[in-house]
């Protein structure tokens, strides 16, 4: 949406309006919105579709089962693995949801953890393709506890793979700089552990950040940057104050608590429904 209104903005200021950029860049918004011309690009959306885990347990599947030795993605945090049984649960619900893609959008599904934690990214392709080839060690019908899907793994080199920036991009949302809310899909992967100093190129070690911010850490002296497992990146400044930025849906361990499940209400056997 960003990049439409930005260009109609700037075309009408090539053809001569002299207003201020944010004045045009609002006027193209609302005609955008109303559809107030013939022409113009068509609008649409990018839906991210965010399913916790713990809500894709299927009855009868051995998902306790912590078996990680056999191959396959390696699930993040120690959680319980995202088996082929949670996926075939995902697009059995999404069916019945008759969950789509917006006309000329995107449809992406994001699985977390209860804390919110990012554990992996799909597309309904991929998770259509995973479920039906079910489990690579046990076979395809086999109800056990090995591993799906998960993190995009590390690459050995220096540029990032685009299955690890569409999970950067869903985790952080935004540049994770304290205090800088630039949209994910403006800014840089950047290693949060240089990789020349020896830092991987992986989700753990790659974290979203506007060019500014990016050049801030990488040519400024005495800034520190440090990134957590379940997305927390921590950024010390040359004086030592120290701020924190989480990803989006995260909850603090400490802070937010989980609630606790609703109590089933009391039955009145003298009122109806009996």
């Amino acid at each position: 949406m960003w990049s439409v209104i930005d260009q109609a903005a700037q075309l009408a200021r090539t053809a001569g309006d002299d207003r201020p950029i944010g004045v045009l860049r609002a006027e193209a918004h609302a005609a955008l919105v109303l559809r107030t011309g013939a022409d113009g690009p068509a609008v649409t959306g990018h839906l991210t579709l965010t399913a916790p885990l713990s809500a894709l347990r299927p009855p009868g599947t051995a998902a306790s089962a912590e078996r990680t030795d056999l191959g396959g993605p390696v699930p993040q945090l120690g959680s319980t693995p995202i088996t082929t049984a949670h996926l075939r649960e995902l697009l059995a619900q999404l069916g019945a949801l008759g969950v789509q893609a917006p006309p000329g959008g995107s449809l992406a599904l994001a699985l977390t953890d209860d804390d919110g934690a990012l554990l992996a990214t799909t597309t309904p392709a991929e998770l259509a393709r995973l479920a039906a080839r079910g489990c690579p060690a046990h076979g395809k019908n086999a109800d056990c506890g090995c591993p799906a899907l998960g993190p995009p793994p590390a690459v050995p080199g220096y540029t990032h793979t685009a299955a690890q920036e569409r999970f950067l991009r869903l985790r952080d949302r935004t540049c994770r700089h304290p205090g800088c809310g630039q949209p994910a899909g403006r800014t840089d992967a950047d290693h949060v552990l240089p990789y020349d100093c020896g830092g991987r190129t992986t989700c753990h070690n790659l974290c979203c950040l506007c060019r500014t911010h990016h050049r801030l850490k990488t040519f400024a002296r005495g800034w520190r940057y440090r990134l957590h497992p379940d997305g927390t990146l921590t950024v010390t400044t040359p004086s030592g104050v120290t701020r924190t930025t989480r990803p989006p849906g995260l909850r603090h361990p400490q802070t937010q608590r989980a609630l606790p499940p609703p109590r089933p209400s009391p039955v009145d056997e003298d009122t109806p429904p009996f």
